[in-house]
């Protein structure tokens, strides 16, 4: 019988597999967040990730992932409700009292310098998604083309001297900096880690140069993609839970996101709006 096909090392493996959940949810879940308050934002940010750029844009021929306008539908004001938790994501990471003031040495983990930036380029995000919607919602006129992109340009400025504030306030070593000094895993060559250093700091510019032009509001959306999966990948590397490699790799296919929106919005630039 099926019973009697249960022994030890069915047992053994049950055993396995629930220590290995419990440690993930041990490590995961935390005293200084006993609400669950940030990982249920975490939660909710990663699945409307999904839904965007998965479900809303490859799977579908709106190159604004329904934040804008298709088929003369104009844009909604609930796409635009979803994202706003994104940016709560960001600020409720203040409530962890613990991040170190000096980065980790030897593994890509969070420290209060990339914690600042992370918050002040997460919500730069959020705000430059929003400016770019309002145009879309107020059908392009010109006074709200202007409105985004003054409103644009005067986010994307704020946000840069506020981390150049941020740096001068909590860096700890001024040899370091948040990008060009980011650990790598053992065993990692120069060469492959001045290919990933390059491809980093591009990124970081055209993601400035993505927040700066208000013709779609997903450009800036998929740009917070990468700024919000560092934490979460940075916090898997503190916990023992994925290695340095993982985290680059991971985080590289993030930034790669953007790339792919632009593609689409080019690719659909040669049809007409409606299917």
């Amino acid at each position: 019988s099926n019973s009697d096909n249960v022994g030890p090392s069915s047992e053994a493996e049950n055993k396995h597999r629930h220590k290995r959940t419990s440690l993930w949810r041990t490590k995961l879940f935390t005293q200084e967040d006993p609400k669950g308050i940030h990982k249920l934002l975490g939660v909710y940010v990663l699945l409307h990730f999904a839904y965007r750029v998965i479900g809303k844009s490859l799977f579908s021929s709106d190159p604004s992932a329904g934040l804008g306008s298709r088929c003369g539908k104009g844009a909604s004001l609930l796409p635009i409700v979803c994202v706003i938790p994104h940016g709560m994501l960001s600020l409720s990471s203040l409530i962890f009292h613990t991040v170190p003031r000096e980065r980790v040495v030897g593994k890509p983990m969070i420290w209060q310098e990339f914690r600042a930036h992370n918050i002040i380029f997460g919500v730069r995000s959020v705000v430059c998604t929003v400016l770019a919607w309002a145009s879309y919602f107020f059908s392009n006129t010109p006074t709200w083309r202007r409105v985004a992109i003054w409103g644009s340009s005067a986010t994307v400025l704020l946000s840069n001297y506020l981390a150049d504030e941020a740096t001068r306030r909590l860096r700890a070593n001024s040899f370091e900096s948040t990008t060009a000094t980011m650990p790598y895993w053992d065993g990692c060559s120069e060469e492959t880690q001045r290919k990933f250093k390059k491809f980093y700091a591009y990124s970081q510019f055209m993601a400035t140069i993505a927040c700066l032009m208000v013709g779609n509001p997903v450009w800036p959306l998929s740009v917070l993609l990468a700024i919000q999966l560092a934490s979460l990948l940075m916090t898997l590397v503190r916990k023992g839970l994925i290695s340095a490699r993982a985290y680059h790799y991971a985080y590289t296919a993030s930034l790669c996101v953007p790339y792919i929106m632009v593609a689409r919005h080019i690719k659909y630039l040669k049809y007409p709006f409606c299917e």
